[in-house]
């Protein structure tokens, strides 16, 4: 009887042990999960970091921001310019204001993905006029 008993203590401590390891296999399946997900949102968000860096730097030093967009492959809208990524959307909206003393133009680049806007960069640049004497 003392054996049997002894049987029963091990078998139950054995199936215990079995089920702290799936429940352990179990959270780290979704640990890995979430760390894949949260590395593919990272990637994304550098991406189009680094993709409207470029253009906005770009826009800052041409001459006609249209023309180098139309190259670059992006897309009038009636947003403004849009670059189609596979992951990301990259949106350039232009503002021009005429001034006295120049021009001002406003170049606001965006990362967008799905509905969330990742990042907006603004770009500044003031082309003053000739001056005749």
């Amino acid at each position: 009887m003392k054996e049997r008993s002894r049987a029963n203590t091990l078998l139950i401590e054995l199936l215990l042990v079995i089920f702290f390891f799936m429940c352990s296999a179990g959270i780290l399946v979704q640990v890995f999960a979430n760390a894949k997900l949260k590395s593919k949102e990272a990637h994304v968000i550098n991406a189009s970091m680094l993709e409207a860096e470029n253009i906005a730097e770009e826009l800052y030093h041409t001459d006609d921001p249209e023309a180098l967009l139309a190259s670059a492959g992006y897309t009038a809208g009636n947003d403004g310019w849009e670059l189609q990524k596979e992951d990301y959307v990259i949106r350039v909206a232009l503002r021009t204001e005429e001034t006295e003393a120049g021009t001002i133009r406003t170049c606001e680049v965006s990362g967008i993905s799905g509905e969330k806007t990742l990042l907006t960069l603004l770009s500044t640049r003031y082309i003053p006029r000739e001056v005749s004497p």
